[in-house]
């Protein structure tokens, strides 16, 4: 096991909003500094401001692509589908590859982990530095609007809901991601507002083992305000696939 402080280190006034298209949050683990670094992976349909500082990655880093630093990041949430989830409205946000809602005009913020390296590329394999990321939302020392739940789940293809990663009402506060692995996924609110979670990070087993927990590895802020109109064609449009699904249902 590493000792030490693991503290993940942005680039100094780094601020990025996201509007539109298609974005990951990326974990990279230095093990030569004990450190986290969550950056943004940009694609080429990602609308964003404050993409001026490329990470330039760490010696050893495998699955560097086009990441960019930040020390504060904003998703704008405008056009958001409603969905009913164990009895809860959620303002949900796209996300590619769902059963529901898979795109739209707002942010679809996927996880992306790349926890390998290689210090000797061609002549060694790649390293799994740990078998897992276990990605604890704090929701005690995240902001979010007055008596507001927070899911975050996916959709089979016949639209119904899978279980959640994270259900702030089911007291759903962690998940374990592949070490290597990138998904995309409807982050729910069930208010309008802002919020502003706060999430822990622990490497689990691997090269490295079982790493003490980063309090506070990234923040990702919220701001849930769907434009005049856009929730009422998001209902129109959940009541359209309902009435789909039971045509196709009760046919012999």
């Amino acid at each position: 096991m590493l000792g030490g402080l693991f503290i993940a280190v942005p680039a100094a006034n780094a601020s990025i909003t996201v509007t539109g298209g298609s974005a990951d949050l990326n974990f990279y683990y230095e093990s030569a500094e004990q450190r986290w670094d969550v950056v943004l992976r940009g694609k080429g349909s990602t609308v964003a401001s404050g993409l001026d500082n490329p990470y330039a990655g760490f010696d050893g880093i495998v699955g560097l692509g086009t990441d960019f630093e930040f020390d504060t990041i904003q998703i704008n949430v405008t056009s958001p589908a409603i969905r009913t989830v164990n009895g809860i409205d959620y303002l949900l946000t796209p996300a590619s590859g769902s059963g529901f809602h898979a795109t739209g005009s707002d942010p679809d913020l996927g996880i992306r982990t790349r926890l390998r390296e290689n210090f000797d590329p061609g002549n060694e394999p790649n390293v799994d530095q740990f078998d897992s990321m276990r990605l604890t939302l704090d929701w005690a020392a995240s902001s979010v609007p007055a008596g507001a739940e927070f899911i975050m789940l996916r959709f089979d293809p016949e639209g119904d809901p899978l279980t959640p990663l994270y259900d702030t009402a089911n007291s759903d506060f962690s998940h374990d991601w592949d070490n290597w692995g990138h998904t995309h996924w409807h982050w729910g609110f069930s208010e309008e507002g802002d919020y502003s979670l706060v999430f822990d990070v622990q490497g689990i087993g691997g090269e490295y083992g079982d790493t003490p927990v980063t309090s506070g590895v990234t923040t990702v802020n919220f701001t849930v305000v769907p434009e005049p109109g856009a929730a009422l064609l998001s209902v129109s449009a959940l009541a359209a696939l309902a009435f789909r699904r039971r045509r196709i249902r009760i046919q012999p």
